[in-house]
């Protein structure tokens, strides 16, 4: 049985391919993302008011974690349809034809995961196996690109199901730890007048 450890190789394969179907393959991408999106409201409410004195112009957390999580309900489809429409517009090819943000902001927002991703790669750290599931911690390091300096080191915990011969990823299991680092990597990337500028 190939190891999560093969398995990870060959999403990272159809990813720098630009391989959807074969990213789909090997990644269950709607539970990652439902899992993630609200693993990650659930710390951002809880920590809302650390991170607002992080971020105090940041309105996200200036009126609480009640409001946070209504607002992240409410919304919940429109960011997780973002983030399905930008991976579409990645494995399409479609960000080359980028404009600026206002313009084609699906599509360059696209650009900018490709940029992204071009100044990263994986360090295989540990790999665990319990019973049908495959657990394998992996360090993304940036390189000394713009883009890689502003990621810096992430540590991610992966979790991969077992399929027949196969493992298949099917969540992020360290998102408490994840969410500090990523959002500040967001505050310093994201200006706030791209929030008006998206219509999905």
């Amino acid at each position: 049985m190939e190891t999560s450890r093969d398995e990870l190789k060959k999403i990272l394969a159809a990813i720098n391919s630009r391989d959807e179907k074969n990213f789909s393959a090997h990644v269950d991408l709607k539970n990652l993302m439902d899992t993630a999106y609200d693993e990650a409201t659930d710390v951002l409410a809880e920590n809302c008011a650390a991170f607002h004195e992080l971020y105090p112009k940041d309105l996200f957390f200036k009126f609480g974690s009640r409001i946070l999580r209504l607002y992240n309900e409410k919304f919940r489809g429109v960011h997780l349809g973002l983030i399905e429409k930008v991976i579409a517009a990645y494995f399409d090819g479609s960000f080359r034809d980028a404009k600026n943000f206002s313009s084609t902001p699906i599509k360059f927002l696209a650009a900018e995961l490709n940029n992204l991703l071009r100044a990263i790669h994986s360090e295989f750290v540990d790999e665990k196996i319990s019973g049908d599931k495959n657990f394998l911690a992996v360090k993304m390091v940036g390189d000394d690109s713009d883009y890689g300096k502003m990621i810096g080191t992430l540590n991610f915990l992966l979790e991969f199901a077992g399929r027949g011969d196969e493992w298949r990823l099917v969540k992020i299991k360290n998102v408490e730890e994840l969410v500090p680092p990523i959002l500040d990597i967001a505050e310093k990337y994201w200006p706030a007048s791209w929030d008006l500028g998206i219509k999905l």
